[in-house]
């Protein structure tokens, strides 16, 4: 249940982080986890950023060596095995399909070369090493394919995050669970100040529209695309940080049974081209692209939708069609500012800011970058930084402990319990996907009323318990944080409409609703999807009636 931001104005903490996507949960996490009195400040809602509309992968950066980025692959590849085992219900092992045509711009030779030193570079990992294929060794494996014009193929793995926001939603937990206070919808308006040092922010409760006082003294920026408009309420000048690019997807339903992701090199401009397996449907992405707009508006445009599927098509179906695509989905990387550069050429490496040293303002830091994969990497060196300007001695310990959901699970033994409960058996195997071991504290929610043991709709696995567990126990607020980053639910085919109202009404009879303001929630998370989504497909009406 929603929380004042009262008591953080009766603190004095260690740290402010602002920003709740996965760098800010993740220094959240590790500052707490070294004994920091922490505070993390999200204004909307955690992970509803740029780590929400990513591909979704926990990769190594196989790319990047065309750069010569390879400390930011041998890093990546050493996070990748690491998210393996701390959250092995969120982080799985995905297998890629290198595909190369005749007139594509990269040889079998050079890719070969490539996967031996992505091989090299992950010494000790869990995941199989590379291995050529032939064109009738891919055909067996996916027989759907177009193959025509493929010269070489090659076999590797990476894993895959089918659920991103839930991996911030468990360093958050995490984060409090060491003690650090965590808030969502909670913006910082304006900085305190004093003597050339940041020294906290003024900070408004969104949805109270209450402002609260809070003390810090050190604050880290890890806002993403937003950077530049945090470092704005600062009281000098400070130079532009970010230049972010945008990167859109297309979801369509997975009607060819693709279980390899495929990676290839686009013919248009032959920049790396993805099609990823994921739930029920593919992404096919992505586009990398200047984007000087607000970031909260972000949308795929004509061209990219365009691009998406012509470079689609020769690998899926000739006959695939903008109404087969359910929706686009963009983000905008937050990554350094370097003009004249290009996109493809700028470093994917994450930077930090000291204000203290660039901009004469003590107690400030800003993130710049920062992938999904290496987030705990980032997070020990922010947290470090900080220990460093504060003389503290931090309490470091191995980070070895598994997160929140990580720990060993039975999936038989839940599954037995949710059975005995009235859980679907689908329901249940789907608990598992999303909570991992935190799936007894869900099944217990049933155990107390047995009528959470239902299906939201026949059309999602998600029960009812689930939407009262984000209520009581994930600092869900609106509908919106509840479908859209608890259960992804609104991620679905038909964007969690066809339930929204049932779970509004079941929102609303915990917190005391009346009818008028469940309409208006159900208005807000339309709304919402607007903003997040670029729908291509006929969605079920949500009128006063639904």
């Amino acid at each position: 249940m929603r929380r004042s931001l009262r008591p953080l104005a009766e603190k004095l903490y260690d740290l402010l982080i602002i920003g709740g996507g996965i760098n800010g949960a993740g220094i959240a996490s590790e500052a707490a986890r070294r004994g920091l009195a922490t505070v993390l400040l999200e204004r909307h809602d955690f992970g509803s950023g740029t780590t929400s509309r990513s591909t979704k992968l926990i990769h190594g950066g196989l790319r990047y060596l065309e750069h010569g980025e390879f400390g930011l692959v041998f890093e990546s590849l050493r996070e990748r095995e690491a998210l393996l085992h701390l959250a092995p219900h969120l982080v799985r092992p995905l297998p890629f399909l290198i595909l190369l045509h005749r007139d594509g711009p990269y040889r079998p030779s050079r890719v070969r070369l490539g996967l031996l030193v992505y091989d090299l570079l992950s010494l000790g990992k869990s995941l199989p090493a590379h291995r050529a294929l032939s064109t009738a060794e891919v055909r067996a494996r996916e027989p759907a394919l177009v193959l025509e014009g493929v010269n070489a193929a090659f076999l590797y793995f990476d894993a895959q995050v089918t659920f991103p926001e839930r991996l911030v939603w468990e360093n958050v937990r995490a984060a409090e669970a060491r003690g650090a206070d965590v808030f969502n919808h909670a913006e910082v308006v304006d900085f305190l100040v004093e003597a050339a040092a940041v020294r906290g922010a003024r900070v408004r409760d969104r949805v109270s529209g209450e402002d609260v006082l809070v003390r810090a003294r050190c604050v880290v920026n890890a806002a993403g695309p937003w950077v530049d408009a945090v470092c704005r309420l600062l009281p000098r000048a400070i130079p532009r940080q970010i230049g972010g690019t945008r990167g859109s997807h297309l979801v369509v339903p997975n009607r060819w049974g693709l279980r390899h992701a495929l990676y290839t090199a686009a013919r248009t401009d032959g920049r790396p081209f993805f099609i990823v397996p994921w739930r029920d449907s593919v992404l096919i992405g992505t586009t990398d692209i200047r984007d000087e707009g607000d970031a909260d508006q972000v949308q795929a445009s004509d061209e990219e939708v365009a691009y998406l599927l012509t470079e689609a098509r020769r690998l899926l179906s000739p006959e695939l069609r903008r109404e087969d695509v359910l929706y686009a989905y963009s983000g905008v990387r937050p990554l350094p500012y370097c003009p004249g550069v290009p996109e493809k050429a700028i470093t994917r490496r994450h930077l930090i800011r000291d204000h203290e040293r660039e901009d004469g303002l003590a107690g400030f830091l800003s993130l710049i970058g920062g992938k999904i994969t290496p987030y705990q990497h980032v997070a020990e060196e922010v947290a470090t930084l900080v220990c460093r300007k504060l003389n503290r001695r931090a309490r470091v310990t191995r980070r070895s402990e598994s997160l929140p959901g990580g720990a060993p699970v039975a999936p038989k033994e839940i599954a037995e319990a949710a059975r005995a409960l009235g859980v679907a058996p689908e329901s249940a195997a789907h608990l598992v996907d999303l909570y991992g071991s935190a799936s007894w504290d869900v099944l217990a929610l049933v155990a107390r009323e047995r009528a959470l043991a239902e299906r939201l709709c026949p059309h999602h696995p998600d029960i009812a318990a689930q939407i009262v567990y984000a209520l009581q126990r994930e600092h869900a607020v609106r509908l919106a944080d509840i479908l859209l980053r608890r259960t992804a639910i609104g991620w679905s085919r038909c964007l969690g409409l066809s339930c929204a109202p049932a779970a509004a009404r079941l929102m609303g009879a915990y917190l005391g609703w009346e009818e008028s303001r469940v309409q208006e929630e159900i208005a807000a998370y339309r709304e919402e999807l607007a903003r997040t989504f670029r729908i291509f497909r006929p969605t079920p009406s949500l009128g006063q009636g639904a």
